[in-house]
């Protein structure tokens, strides 16, 4: 019999954050091997002193290391397996650089002279384009290189500012005198702060965007700030938000009491959020152990389960302006919205945790 002081998979799924299933696999591929497993019962079990490299490889897990380097970094000496990743994360730079490369020479063999089109324009009040911008930058604060930046768009739905980590994304959409057709592109991080500072003490301002870079000017045609876009696709973000699903449930929260939660040093990295019978709590450590540690409304459904991260959604909180926070729900894979009643120009999602 296992010694009672191990754990068995399923706690130790718990402990580090990666599904049984998953560990079963790793096992079979010598990666990460259980402690013990009974010979009877095939039952597998893991010891406590394990649970740091179960962590190491749930966030090599997340970032896409390949098998031979998980099993070699978790095999080796610390400074062997930071070595590792380094080369690797020079690879993975240098991969995604080509396919850039690639990908621009090919949409430059398909349209040759995308600068000679019409930019798309807009008129909207500086002071507001000020505080959009500063707003959804939040959300590329932390966002590596391949992500970095804010996604500027002018078409049918206006002006629209995003941006976003992987892991959650800020989306505002702005009501602009549009014209010139439609435009998108990468402003980085750095440019869109600059171009923040530029309007925020301004009414309004005119923009001209195309795929090569945003310009503004001041009502009498003053250049405020000229900036060169992000050599890089530009996904239509936007049209990941409006193409989310119905939500299921609809939780509502007293956003002080939220957010005093959320920037609590000694809670837990996982929360989960259960939602049911009109009711709806916040579960801290990712299972409902315990007590919860806020409460809230909710509309009447069935009963849905969704474990976030708390850094995440604190972020997406704190961008969020208003007394009240609603989170929508669809399941436990799709992003959780995160919005406020009194502006619903600004949608933030949050990619749930797997169980």
């Amino acid at each position: 019999m296992a010694d009672e002081r191990l754990l068995t998979i399923s706690t130790f799924a718990r402990a580090v954050g990666i599904p049984a299933s998953a560990l079963r696999h790793y096992a079979a591929q010598q990666v990460l091997e259980p402690a013990d497993v009974d010979p009877v019962t095939g039952y597998r079990y893991y010891a406590p002193g394990q649970i740091d490299s179960g962590v190491l490889l749930q966030r090599m897990r997340s970032a896409a290391v390949p098998l031979p380097v998980m099993r070699e970094v978790l095999a080796g000496a610390p400074s062997d397996g930071a070595r590792l990743l380094a080369e690797l994360a020079t690879h993975h730079g240098a991969a995604s650089r080509q396919r850039e490369e690639e990908l621009a020479a090919l949409r430059a063999l398909l349209d040759p002279a995308p600068a000679h089109r019409t930019p798309a324009t807009a008129e909207l009040l500086g002071t507001v384009l000020a505080s959009a911008i500063s707003q959804v930058l939040h959300a590329a604060a932390t966002a590596t290189a391949d992500v970095s930046g804010l996604v500027c768009s002018v078409g049918p739905r206006g002006l629209e500012l995003i941006a976003t980590d992987r892991y959650w994304l800020a989306h505002r959409r702005l009501e602009a005198e549009a014209d010139g057709g439609e435009a998108r592109a990468i402003i980085s991080y750095e440019d869109a702060a600059e171009v923040a500072a530029a309007c925020a003490h301004h009414d309004m301002v005119h923009l001209e965007l195309t795929e090569q870079g945003l310009t503004v000017h001041d009502a009498e045609r003053s250049l405020l700030a000229r900036t060169v876009a992000v050599e890089r696709s530009v996904p239509d973000l936007g049209r990941l938000v409006s193409t989310q699903p119905s939500a299921r449930a609809l939780a509502g929260f007293d956003r002080a009491e939220l957010q005093e939660v959320l920037d609590r040093s000694d809670q837990s990295d996982k929360l989960l959020l259960v939602v049911g019978n009109g009711t709806t709590a916040l579960h801290a450590g990712g299972a409902r152990d315990d007590a919860p540690v806020l409460s809230g409304r909710a509309t009447p459904g069935e009963q849905l389960e969704v474990l976030v991260g708390r850094a995440l959604l604190a972020a997406a909180v704190a961008v969020c302006p208003g007394e009240e926070i609603v989170l929508s729900l669809v399941d436990t894979t799709t992003p959780v919205r995160v919005a406020s009643p009194v502006q619903d120009t600004l949608t933030c999602l949050v990619m749930p945790m797997l169980p």
